[in-house]
């Protein structure tokens, strides 16, 4: 028997790591969940944002052809799809950004990573956590059960405090290019999957829709921002759906 070839990359979001995929889906040799740069035991990023968008396409299996990214995971799989469109036939991007168009817009978000960055350089992991968890972006998040959110505060503070500064100096939403252009031109299969109650993304979502008519966008009520923790079974559902349903099943699921 021929063994099985990797097909598919998982890409986490900012403070997890590639074991964040276990939770939508069991361990699999066709599946690829890393840990990204800065995160973990995974090396710093160096040079910059692009830098190490291309060191990762270089370590990658030449037999992955899709890629799954959520959040900062994401926007790193759009910037995957933007260098090299032809390795992917399908991408399925959860609750993530295309990039700042407005060059203010990428100051000012430079300038609010840069508070975080501070915050881990000065203060360490600790208070860095605690900050973090209380953004208004994962209110959802307070009504799931204790050992949930205790598992996802001890891998947030087992993370290397200059690691993930060094992962938001370097792949943080202000250094990221727009990846707007490539997404209109790319020719795979595209879903977009967004939580019901994460309005700021589904407003993203929608953008990206109206840019691209041919994307499948997936909502999932009852969800923030974060499907990953708030429902992985649903989350696996709607993304094995989106890996089997034929070209002609309907662009717009509510699930």
């Amino acid at each position: 028997m021929s063994p099985v070839e990797t097909r598919c990359l998982l890409l986490h979001g900012f403070t997890g790591s590639g074991a964040d995929w276990s939770s939508v889906f069991p361990e699999d040799p066709e599946r690829l969940a890393l840990d990204l740069p800065g995160h973990l035991t995974s090396p710093d990023p160096t040079g910059d944002y692009l830098d190490v968008i291309r060191a990762l396409l270089d370590t990658l299996p030449t037999s992955i052809d899709r890629v799954i990214g959520y959040s900062l995971g994401g926007r790193i799989a759009l910037s995957l799809i933007q260098l090299a469109p032809e390795r992917f036939r399908s991408a399925a991007i959860i609750s993530a950004h295309p990039g700042l168009l407005d060059p203010a817009l990428r100051e000012q978000r430079r300038l609010a990573d840069q508070v975080w960055i501070d915050l881990l350089r000065d203060q360490g992991i600790d208070a860095f956590v605690t900050a973090w968890e209380h953004q208004p972006l994962f209110r959802t998040q307070a009504r799931l059960a204790p050992e949930i959110l205790a598992r996802q505060r001890a891998q947030r503070l087992s993370q290397r405090p200059e690691g993930l500064a060094r992962a938001l100096e370097r792949l943080g939403l202000g250094e990221m290019p727009s990846t707007w252009e490539a997404l209109a031109r790319y020719q795979g299969r595209l879903d977009w999957i967004i939580g019901g109650e994460d309005t700021r993304f589904q407003a993203i979502a929608h953008e990206v829709l109206a840019h691209r008519p041919a994307t499948w966008l997936h909502v999932l009520e009852d969800v923030g921002h974060n499907p990953l923790l708030e429902a992985p079974e649903r989350l696996r559902a709607c993304l094995e759906h989106a890996k089997t349903s034929p070209s002609n099943a309907l662009r717009i699921s509510i699930a």
